[in-house]
């Protein structure tokens, strides 16, 4: 989730039409992972063994992403974790620590890398994917603002408050509207002709204004339901990404 800490009203943010609340119904996402034969890989194609790097969201770490990077593997990719950390430092800066993962995915490997991010996670993506066109092939968004920044104001709040006790304001304003770097404008540049992207979202996100969540062409877009923080568990979207991947249309 890539965050403006400007007002909602100077930042133009749509109401929320989803309560910050609905968020702690994830579980039932996981849930639903586990009881469906998607966990399994029923119903979704097999993977082509190829890198697959996944990407926290803000305020998250890979241990998030324990049960994709697992389901990954069992459907026949080689899954990578992130190793970024927890994501609350410098977009900028973790993009280069997510480079250096895409590297060694792809001199290990020896083929191109597929990322998928949630959230904040899919912008970083999207960054390494625009300085490094050559060895990556496709980004997967999971609930990712990549037409905006509307995202709800306790996360904007808890954002500054996380700014100020860094001490990242003073030094950088990093997550601030005034950000004296060129994280947001530079990854809104559009991607490499040879980069395949998709979004899946849903509109029950309580988090990011599920608006922005969505590619300008609908055929790249993927609707599954379900709460933000449970897009990394929920069966729809697991469906969904195992097609995307394998460039197929989504039954």
């Amino acid at each position: 989730m890539v965050l403006s800490l400007a007002s909602p009203q100077s930042a133009g943010m749509r109401p929320q039409s989803v309560p910050l609340w609905h968020e702690t119904l994830w579980p039932m996402d996981w849930l639903a992972l586990r009881m469906s034969p998607v966990y399994y890989g029923a119903g979704v194609p097999r993977g082509d063994g190829g890198p697959v790097v996944v990407v926290p969201g803000f305020l998250c770490s890979d241990a998030l992403l324990h049960e994709l990077h697992g389901w990954l593997r069992r459907i026949g990719y080689t899954p990578y974790m992130s190793g970024i950390g927890l994501n609350v430092d410098c977009p900028t800066e973790t993009s280069k620590r997510l480079a250096r993962t895409v590297k060694r995915a792809y001199a290990e490997t020896g083929r191109k890398v597929r990322i998928v991010g949630h959230s904040l996670g899919g912008m970083i993506g999207r960054r390494v994917s625009l300085e490094s066109p050559d060895q990556v092939s496709q980004l997967v968004y999971l609930g990712t603002p990549i037409q905006g920044v509307h995202t709800h104001p306790a996360m904007i709040a808890a954002a500054q408050m996380l700014a100020s006790a860094r001490g990242l304001v003073s030094r950088d304003q990093c997550f601030a509207s005034g950000c004296a770097c060129d994280f947001l404008e530079d990854a809104r540049r559009p991607l490499s002709a040879s980069v395949r992207h998709d979004a899946i979202f849903t509109r029950a996100d309580g988090v990011v204004d599920w608006h922005d969540s969505r590619e300008t062409e609908v055929r790249r877009n993927h609707e599954v339901g379900g709460t933000h923080i449970g897009l990394v568990y929920n069966p729809r979207a697991y469906k969904a990404l195992g097609h995307i991947l394998r460039n197929r249309r989504v039954a």
